[in-house]
């Protein structure tokens, strides 16, 4: 093939030239030999200096990730890789079926070329795991570092995937209850992790006290980090601790609303939420998982009968479903007024 060489110096003027001239060949990469750069060409211009080299074909973005796929998987291998995963900051997290593991870091080197802004990316490696119910992830493609920062709203939010449970998908939820919050509330936050609720908040409605309670080590060390790098230092404590213990001891009736935002363990930490709520009246958010032909009906029931046992009277401000957890269950959130009888 034809090549254009020039000196470093004066690559960019000389390649603009040839592109408006039409005669420079996009369609392959050009190459760098010593302080030359050479341009691959149509035809060789009377007064540059042309040669002869191969061309290595310029690698085309493709338009998907199923078109990035389809280099290297049959369509019904495709199929089977979802198409929906999780970008947190520079970290996109996916589930890969088991029977392609065996091609999860070409997988994983196809999102990287579809997302220019994704420079990790991870696999889930089995369920949520532990007390602190964290999902273990491996890295299969980019750089080996899983610490990185998501924004939402003008919140910066600093965490390490793998280490700390965080869901982009609840953005919309945390804007949904923050829209919520009138001025002077005081608010729990329990089971904070990196502090995504409380500091969604607090950027909406700066005027509330708030104490943010997580019990893992990794998730309490970024949601310190995460009050300072939103300045929210004197509005939002953050405490170590478990609820159980944190609540009764430091703050017992004291709460205008109440945060849990856990469908795993928020059912079993309602006498909790009862503990932090006033009184005279609180709003507790509380989640749960519920079949997706009727997610509802039974666990209000179970929520409202608990509370009335409870001596507090109850009712049903807002319900919803806030995502699909698996192919039968929902994810929902219902916002509870609560009132001691």
């Amino acid at each position: 093939m034809i090549g254009v060489r020039v000196p470093k110096r004066e690559a960019e003027r000389v390649r603009r030239r040839l592109a408006s001239e039409g005669i420079l060949l996009n369609d392959y990469a050009p190459l760098r030999e010593d302080d030359y750069v050479i341009f691959p060409v149509s035809r060789c211009p009377e007064d540059l200096e042309c040669v002869n080299r191969e061309f290595p074909p310029r690698r085309r973005k493709p338009r998907s990730l199923e078109e990035a796929l389809l280099e290297f998987l049959s369509p019904e291998e495709v199929q089977h890789v979802t198409k929906s995963f999780d970008i947190i900051g520079h970290v996109a997290v996916i589930r890969i079926p088991d029977e392609l593991w065996g091609k999860r870091k070409e997988i994983g080197e196809a999102i990287l070329r579809v997302h220019p802004n994704v420079r990790t990316v991870a696999a889930e490696v089995g369920p949520h795991q532990g007390v602190f119910r964290v999902q273990p992830v491996e890295v299969i493609a980019g750089e080996p570092n899983l610490v990185t920062e998501y924004r939402e709203f003008g919140v910066r939010l600093r965490l390490e995937v793998g280490k700390t449970y965080f869901s982009p998908r609840l953005s919309y939820e945390r804007y949904r209850i923050a829209k919520q919050v009138r001025p002077g509330e005081f608010i729990a936050a329990l089971f904070a992790g990196v502090g995504p609720f409380p500091l969604v908040i607090h950027r909406f409605q700066p005027n509330i006290r708030a104490y943010a309670v997580e019990l893992n080590p990794d998730a309490y060390r970024f949601l310190v980090e995460n009050i300072r790098l939103n300045r929210a230092e004197g509005k939002i404590e953050p405490i170590l601790g478990d609820v159980r213990d944190v609540v009764p001891e430091r703050y017992p009736h004291r709460a205008d609303r109440v945060l849990m935002p856990s469908p795993i363990l928020a059912e079993d930490f309602l006498d909790v939420a009862l503990t932090a709520a006033k009184p005279t009246g609180a709003v507790i958010h509380t989640y749960a998982l519920g079949p997706n032909d009727d997610p509802f009906t039974e666990k209000e029931y179970e929520l409202l009968r608990f509370f009335r046992d409870h001596g507090w009277d109850a009712k049903i401000l807002n319900r919803r479903v806030v995502r699909s957890y698996s192919p039968r269950m929902d994810q929902i959130s219902l916002d509870v007024f609560v009132k001691k009888l």
